[in-house]
């Protein structure tokens, strides 16, 4: 059977411990390995930059009345549109449009309460809102 490597490189995203992947041994049985990949630790750098981008946009987009505080908080804990949608058991079309700032402003607070568990945060934090203290 032929030995595939494993690589062992530091991941500075997983705070010193490792991952764990399943692969043949020298006697082709599988077996689990740590392991660690600089590769990885780019990808999640570099999605975690997205994020603080998509986040920087957004509080712009609320200040201009075009974007909900949910599309800011849903870049804040790392969430896309399909992600959120799962979590609040709503149809897409409707939680994208709950990210418009003109229809936000029209929802009630048991909506409101769905995308606040969603996102682990109180219900008046995220009905009060300010860009402002955050920019």
């Amino acid at each position: 059977m032929k030995k595939i490597n494993i690589p062992q490189e530091e991941n500075s995203t997983l705070n010193g411990q490792q991952k764990v992947m399943y692969a043949p041994n020298d006697n082709g049985e599988f077996e689990k390995f740590n392991y660690g990949s600089d590769v990885e630790e780019y990808a999640t750098k570099l999605a975690v930059e997205e994020y603080e981008i998509l986040m920087e946009e957004s509080l712009k987009n609320i200040k201009n009345n075009i974007s909900s505080p949910i599309e800011y908080f849903m870049y804040k804990n790392r969430m896309d549109l399909p992600t959120l949608t799962s979590i609040v058991g709503m149809f897409g079309f409707r939680v994208k449009r709950h990210l418009r700032a003109d229809i936000y402003k029209k929802l009630n607070d048991k909506i409101l309460n769905k995308y606040a568990i969603a996102f682990q945060i109180e219900l008046e934090e995220l009905k009060g809102f300010k860009y402002d203290k955050r920019v």
